[in-house]
């Protein structure tokens, strides 16, 4: 009777040789078809570990990715891990530990494959494979096989982390678009109608949001409430805080309209509200004014902003004085309205400090620049858009900060057909 053939004798040199060269290949292209930047860091290394694992008959294998502390050093967190139980891999390891322990355990049974990025530079992260299953197949000799490998997923790796970023950065963009939107939306998006008075305001961002804010309300027929505000910084967490100062002044106009608060009250409660809402980093410059047309006056509170500027008909310009300190510096703080007399046929300008600290010709614009340009162009009646076509066609200056301006044009109102039949 015939003997079964042995089963477990090994296949020739020759044929053996060319059984491995089929297998790195099928699996090289396995992975390489798969591994698309959309799976991700962590998707791509369980995607090579697994396919390793199902082509070479590898129960045990584990995969680790590298991570950024804020000291910018290197540490391998854990992604995956099928089988070695009686080996304990820890979640997190640094690049010491991956070298003594992983790389020369006393009695391995594994073998490790480092991940270079794409410049081959740094290792990003690295696969650990137990013995095969098949006496035939050693995927640890493959030397040839495992660079090819190692290559092909630090660029797998890098390709994914810049997909990553690229999707963060639109959807952080998107966001930040939403958010000017809600921004623009807490600017007046209609100025009010006071006999005597005409408003001009735009506002421009160097960012898509920032921290610069203004507000015209009136209080009853013949009072207005001109604000204008420039919270320390740009970007984000300076326009959360002007949201906030928006919310915290529109809350405080009724109590002010009614009687309950004065001017005064109102801004010291503005100052202890943003005061209790933020650091003690985070501050708020600002200038408050009431425009009163019977009485003729402007009752002004400056707060460490720059002075707004007042044009007289004769061509001259006053600046409203300093009341004290920016929002939110102290809890308490008493400030002092200041008010002045306004001459009919004048106009006051509020600004930003992104509008003075602009770079025009090398320097400064500074205040007696503002007023330069103030007096260039005709305030009456010009409209946001051409108010700021003029600012930069006359200017021509850098902008590296939020610009605001607003102008509170002080004219006589317009006699009535009916007045005039009178005097006749």
């Amino acid at each position: 009777m015939d003997s079964k053939p042995n089963t477990r004798n090994p296949i020739p040199v020759p044929d053996r040789e060319l059984f491995r060269e089929r297998f790195a290949m099928r699996s090289l292209l396995e992975f390489a078809r798969t591994l698309t930047p959309d799976l991700g860091p962590e998707g791509i290394l369980k995607s090579v570990m697994r396919t390793i694992m199902g082509k070479g008959l590898i129960p045990e294998g584990f995969a680790y990715l590298s991570e950024k502390t804020q000291y910018g050093d290197n540490i391998y967190n854990i992604v995956s891990k099928s089988g070695f139980r009686e080996v304990d891999l820890p979640a997190t390891i640094t690049f010491e530990m991956f070298e003594t322990w992983l790389f020369a355990p006393p009695g391995r049974t594994h073998f490790t494959l480092p991940i270079f990025d794409s410049e081959q530079q740094e290792i990003i992260g690295f696969l650990g494979f137990g013995k095969s299953l098949s006496p035939e197949t050693d995927v640890s000799t493959e030397q040839n096989y495992l660079e090819s490998l190692s290559l092909l997923t630090g660029i797998a790796l890098t390709n994914a982390a810049l997909f990553e970023d690229e999707r963060l950065r639109e959807r952080y963009e998107a966001e930040l678009r939403l958010a000017r939107e809600i921004q623009q939306s807490l600017l007046p998006q209609s100025l009010p109608e006071i006999k005597g008075l005409s408003f001009t305001a735009f506002s421009k961002q160097s960012e898509l949001v920032g921290g610069d804010y203004y507000d015209i309300i009136k209080l009853n027929e013949n009072q207005v409430l001109v604000a204008i505000a420039d919270v320390v910084g740009k970007g984000i967490s300076a326009a959360i805080l002007m949201s906030g100062l928006q919310a915290s002044l529109r809350a405080l106009i009724s109590p002010l309209r009614s009687g309950q608060l004065s001017f005064r009250e109102m801004v010291s409660d503005l100052n202890r509200l943003i005061f209790e809402s933020t650091t003690s980093e985070r501050y708020i410059t600002a200038v408050f004014a009431i425009f009163d047309t019977e009485t003729e006056k402007i009752s002004s509170i400056v707060c460490g902003h720059p002075r707004p500027i007042i044009s007289l008909p004769n061509g001259e310009f006053i600046e409203l004085a300093t009341s004290g300190i920016p929002l939110g510096v102290i809890a308490k703080y008493d400030y002092e309205p200041l008010e002045i007399n306004f001459s009919l046929g004048s106009f006051c300008a509020f600004y930003t400090d992104g509008l003075s600290e602009a770079i025009s010709d090398g320097k400064m614009l500074g205040g007696r620049g503002v007023e330069m340009f103030l007096s260039s162009v005709e305030t009456d009646d010009i409209s946001p858009e051409v108010l700021e076509a003029e600012l930069f066609r006359e200017t021509k200056f850098i902008v590296s900060d939020d610009i605001t301006l607003v102008i509170i044009n002080l004219s006589k109102p317009k006699k009535r057909i009916s007045q005039l039949i009178l005097q006749h």
